[in-house]
């Protein structure tokens, strides 16, 4: 927490330096008394007391994006109040992203012109403070996320929007605090959208509820290593099954948590063997009809068609119950002596995996040639050097083991290991919007279809409020209505 202080007090102080370098010929003019113009924060306030905005705005001054927009709105009062507001001096000042006013302030003379600039109040300046509020909103609170792939099918279906809190389980602050609003990581292709000189210690307030076991989570991805810095890696969104301490394992499919067996949920999608006799299956029925979407056709042979499709299990008796030329369809498990590629550990497969252990923070692990390879992603997330000559090893962060429902079509903890403490983004909340799109093309908007059953519906799906949208959009207009006829 001081770390992360120290380093936004020597942004705010590096700020307050190029502000005061551009702008104390100005204050000058304004009739500031120079001792005045250097007290950090306080010529902030002098400005906007005498520009007439809202003392409130001061506090956006201690949020690093959200205080550089501040700055360029003050800085455009300055221009626009001692230069003529001519077509070129508006555009060389939005061409240089503001720093035309250093040009100004160093090798320009100035007077005070636009007096009746310094007499309006609030000026064509709501869509910025709007942006600025979804800004911090999005960043501190509540971002807004799209569901991309089926892993997590069919509790998380591929086209549904949803909302995650922030501060469930505790606020990031901002490692990156330099970026282009409303952007992750990337603006187009492989162009970055933040600055990485600029790079925060982590820091994370208390949470309002701790990360329960079978959360579903949303969090950077470990292995990212296109960016450095953690908040900048990719988002995935997974069910949280291992908490720190846990003991898991995989055995024929099934997960056992602490020598426990999983809880069966809905969610559970696993792949299913199918094999047909004298026709094919109506691939159409089950993706219309019956929301099945991964289904992979294998092949035909001797009038038997073959195929492996991903199910849960209520589906799964559904179909066969539905098409009666079904020979069989049953699980389709990895046997234990499969060595899958790509798996944590490479003496395991995805549905014969474990036991092993999850880290929790604090716990000495006794290092051995068995488990060593294991461990080997923490000791580097740890920055751990010369394990060699230790027997014992202090754990300094919680970890997690993360799965998707789609257990069969899931890039998880699985195959790529645990997730530090300081990777969790949130807790989903909230679905605000469903759409049912064609995945090979998910911009041909003329094939898309609103799913109203999952609209403003709560992620555990127990609580919709559709009836209550409607509502208020219903009194919205009525009340926009009036105001206009009025």
């Amino acid at each position: 927490m001081q770390q992360y202080f120290i380093f936004s007090g020597l942004f705010l102080f590096f700020e307050h330096i190029i502000h005061i370098s551009g702008t104390w010929k100005f204050y000058k003019k304004l009739g500031v008394k120079s001792w005045k113009i250097f007290i950090p924060v306080y010529n902030i306030f002098i400005l906007l007391k005498i520009y007439k905005r809202s003392i409130w705005w001061i506090f956006l001054l201690f949020i690093p994006l959200s205080s550089i927009m501040l700055i360029f709105i003050l800085w455009m009062d300055l221009i626009y109040t001692f230069l003529k507001k001519t077509k070129k001096n508006v555009f060389l000042f939005f061409l240089s992203a503001g720093l035309y006013i250093y040009y100004v302030n160093f090798f320009k003379k100035i007077q005070l012109l636009n007096i009746e600039h310094i007499k309006k109040k609030e000026d064509n300046i709501g869509i910025l403070l709007a942006v600025i509020f979804s800004f911090i909103t999005h960043t501190y609170i509540v971002q807004p996320f799209v569901i991309p792939t089926s892993s997590m099918e069919k509790t998380l279906l591929v086209g549904d929007f949803i909302l995650v809190s922030k501060i469930h389980y505790g606020l990031r602050m901002p490692m990156s605090p330099l970026s282009i609003p409303f952007t992750h990581n990337k603006i187009m292709g492989d162009v970055k959208s933040y600055i990485s000189i600029f790079q925060w210690p982590y820091f994370r307030f208390p949470s309002i509820q701790p990360v329960k076991r079978n959360d579903i989570v949303v969090f950077n991805f470990p292995k990212d290593y296109n960016h450095k810095i953690i908040d900048r890696k990719d988002h995935y969104i997974k069910r949280c099954v291992g908490l720190p301490g846990d003991l898991i394992f995989i055995k024929k499919g099934i997960l056992f948590v602490n020598n426990k067996k999983e809880r069966s949920f809905f969610g559970k999608q696993q792949a299913y063997f199918v094999k047909t006799g004298n026709y094919p299956l109506n691939i159409e029925y089950l993706k219309n009809k019956m929301d099945i979407e991964d289904i992979e056709y294998i092949g035909e042979r001797n009038d038997e068609y073959f195929y492996q499709i991903m199910l849960n299990e209520k589906s799964a008796v559904q179909i066969k119950n539905i098409f009666k030329n079904i020979v069989f369809i049953k699980k389709y498990i990895l046997p234990i002596y499969f060595k899958e590629r790509y798996i944590y550990n490479s003496n395991w497969n995805r549905d014969f995996f474990g036991p092993l252990h999850i880290p929790k923070k604090g716990e000495f692990i006794k290092l051995n040639s068995k488990n060593i390879h294991i461990y080997h992603e923490i000791f580097a997330y740890e920055k751990v050097k010369n394990l060699v000559s230790k027997k014992y090893y202090k754990i300094k962060n919680d970890y997690y083991f993360m799965m998707g429902d789609n257990r069969h079509n899931s890039s998880d903890s699985r195959y790529w290991g645990f997730v530090p403490e300081n990777h969790i983004v949130g807790k989903p909340i909230f679905i605000w919007m469903s759409i049912d799109w064609d995945r090979d093309r998910p911009l041909n908007m003329f094939n898309w279809k609103f799913r109203w059953n999952r609209i403003m519906r709560t992620i555990d799906g127990e609580h919709s409020y559709l009836s209550l949208f409607f509502l208020f959009s219903f009194s919205y207009l009525i009340y926009f209505l009036f105001k206009s006829e009025k």
